[in-house]
């Protein structure tokens, strides 16, 4: 009898690990076709969207509108504790926190002479190449050489843009940093940059819980 109970607890063990294993790999099978569902509908949203963005559709507004929220900082807690709403109190604070932080100084030891100058030179090779004059191919492969990715700049045109269309304003790009390097001056409007707020977390609340980044225009 005790034989039997044995081999009976014995066969219970072994069939409840196969349904264990069993609901694992339906589990796992479940879990990879509603991933594959959410992939198949997240690119069925993106045809509607590349098809209708540019008819004003109500999609359209509708993405705009929350990525517009997405971007938007509408509350911040300010130095005494509390929390603010009002656009202008927001805006302030920040230009506050910044302007304290990149604007306070120190002072320095002037620059000593001497020790430029006994210091380790440059040989005549490497002089004569940062005196070379600046190719196109050096340009093309500058940029060709920055990620697709890259944050917009005011302009609003990535790099990606660029390298798919370097064969019509190729030369005109080469042109203005031709330009550039011969005057020495560089056109205001292309100097601009957005500085943007990048959030530490997903909770962020204060002034301090936001990263600055400047976005720059490709040129």
């Amino acid at each position: 009898m005790e034989l039997e109970a044995r081999q009976t607890a014995f066969h219970y063990d072994k069939d409840n690990i196969q349904h264990q294993d069993l609901d694992k790999q339906l589990c796992q099978k479940l879990f990879n076709l509603k991933s594959t569902e959410r992939l198949f509908f997240a690119q069925k949203l993106k045809c509607n969207f590349f098809r209708e963005c540019d008819e004003g559709s109500s999609i359209f507004h509708t993405l705009l509108s929350r990525q517009h929220r997405k971007n938007s900082i509408f509350a911040i807690q300010l130095g005494d504790g509390s929390f603010t709403t009002s656009i202008d109190e927001v805006r302030d604070a920040f230009v506050c926190y910044f302007r304290d932080l990149i604007g306070s100084y120190k002072d320095t030891l002037p620059l000593d002479v001497e020790v430029f100058q006994s210091g380790p030179c440059l040989d005549p090779t490497s002089h004569a190449s940062l005196l070379a004059l600046v190719i196109n191919d050096i340009i093309k492969q500058a940029l060709f050489n920055i990620d697709d990715d890259k944050a917009l700049g005011p302009d609003g045109y990535t790099l990606f843009f660029f390298k798919k269309s370097w064969d019509i304003i190729g030369g005109d790009l080469c042109l203005a940093v031709h330009d550039f390097f011969a005057s020495g001056n560089l056109l205001k409007q292309i100097n601009h940059s957005i500085i943007a707020l990048i959030p530490k977390s997903t909770n962020a609340s204060s002034v301090t819980d936001f990263i600055p980044i400047s976005c720059c225009n490709m040129v």
